[in-house]
């Protein structure tokens, strides 16, 4: 059965640019363990108990390749998505959004404020306090309003629950 189900996969510019970046090492990578597999077949054969070597690459260039499967995958069903101020919501949280959030920890009942703008996917930076719209916290708090409270999150090991406090239309507004 075949369930082509069509996905997008939104990226800004600089995300566009990344997974490009990223294509390219991984071919060149490939092209390089192609190279080596060539060379270990050409001393020894191709049988794995003769040339535990070549089996060793033959593994790395199937995982190479669905790497660069995925990726290209990724980049067929990407969709661009421009961040601007002007743009922003800050009714609900979605791409783009900047939030101000807390998040209680369940265990031992403290509290953490951060801010966090919402990017496209992959495209998490944590010292720019980028969070990709696919990363685990971000999933949690789609769509939110302010106010909202997502409940007994599970983030690593630790439980949470997040609190939309605020949406800012501009960086400035929110101190970043």
């Amino acid at each position: 059965m075949n369930m082509n189900v069509e996905i997008n996969v939104w990226m800004t510019q600089i995300g566009y640019q990344n997974l490009l970046a990223k294509i390219a090492e991984k071919e060149k990578e490939y092209e390089q363990v192609r190279g080596h597999r060539q060379v270990a077949f050409e001393l020894s054969g191709d049988g794995w108990h003769d040339n535990p070597e070549f089996n060793r690459m033959q593994q790395l260039e199937a995982n190479l390749n669905h790497t660069l499967k995925t990726l290209t995958d990724r980049l067929d069903s990407m969709k661009f998505i421009e961040i601007s101020d002007a743009m922003r919501n800050t009714q609900q949280v979605e791409i783009g959004s900047i939030v101000y959030l807390r998040r209680y920890d369940l265990a031992d009942d403290s509290e953490q404020a951060e801010v966090w703008e919402i990017r496209g996917f992959d495209e998490t930076d944590l010292s720019q306090k980028h969070l990709a719209y696919n990363a685990p916290l971000a999933e949690k708090i789609m769509h939110l309003q302010v106010g909202d409270v997502a409940e007994e999150v599970q983030i690593g090991s630790r439980y949470f629950d997040i609190e939309v406090v605020k949406l800012f239309k501009t960086h400035q507004l929110a101190g970043l």
